[in-house]
């Protein structure tokens, strides 16, 4: 009893920290998209704009398969040279310090389908209140091709990568980081575009962007705790 109780309390302090609250912007829940482009679910707050451009001109949605239709999936050939860009504004219910992101990436073909060859892709990413840069990071990305089923009928799967889906998760550390404060509005540009150099054709579509909570200090605390006694409980048996 003992044991398994000692077990079940490091457990918990490791997933204290793991837990650490992000913001979630997630395009694959709804299912269900506006003329244009789908609305992300987010919990922590509210959506307050969002726009699809390519250049000076809207983007619209590409829905040509249950693959593409399951994620915010622009009709932009990014492999010609050209570039989407989100912009997504935003307020939090809570203050929250924030200095790293992640991004569930999916990349298709003209048909909609998911990539079977790899693609080597780049993508800029700001943190904005009004017109203040507020932090920022940017970075070249590796896309997996799909070698099982592509034939674009079932849902992107950031889990399948590299089998049904293809495309990245992208995870980097903002230049700084952040506190966000409850009630201001902030902005996200988000800009996905070829690697220079590469001239393959391709498509990219985003399954979810992630700001990444700075762990509290007393959550960090208890799992350093934790991980430290189940390490002592270990040299003992």
């Amino acid at each position: 009893m003992k044991k398994t109780l000692f077990f079940a309390v490091s457990l918990l302090a490791l997933s204290g920290a793991a837990s650490a609250n992000s913001l979630i912007f997630n395009y694959q829940t709804t299912g269900s998209g506006t003329e244009s482009l789908y609305d992300p679910s987010f919990d922590g707050g509210s959506i307050t704009a969002q726009s699809l451009m390519h250049g000076d001109y809207k983007v619209l949605q590409d829905k040509l398969t249950t693959y593409t239709k399951s994620i915010l999936a622009p009709d932009v050939n990014v492999g010609e040279g050209l570039k989407w860009t989100l912009t997504l504004s935003f307020t939090v219910a809570e203050d929250i310090e924030v200095d790293s992101i992640s991004l569930d990436l999916f990349t298709f073909n003209i048909e909609g389908k998911p990539h079977s060859g790899a693609r080597e892709g780049s993508y800029s990413f700001n943190l904005k209140l009004g017109d203040e840069l507020l932090a920022s990071c940017s970075n070249d990305v590796s896309y997996v091709g799909a070698t099982g089923n592509t034939a674009g009928n079932q849902k992107a799967d950031i889990d399948a990568l590299g089998k049904g889906s293809s495309g990245a998760r992208e995870e980097a550390n903002l230049s700084n980081s952040v506190s966000l404060t409850a009630g201001q509005t902030y902005t996200i540009e988000l800009d996905l575009r070829n690697k220079e150099g590469n001239n393959s054709g391709y498509y990219v579509g985003l399954g979810a962007i992630e700001l990444n909570a700075v762990p509290e200090p007393a959550t960090a605390s208890l799992a350093l705790m934790g991980l430290a006694a189940l390490m002592m409980r270990r040299r003992r048996v």
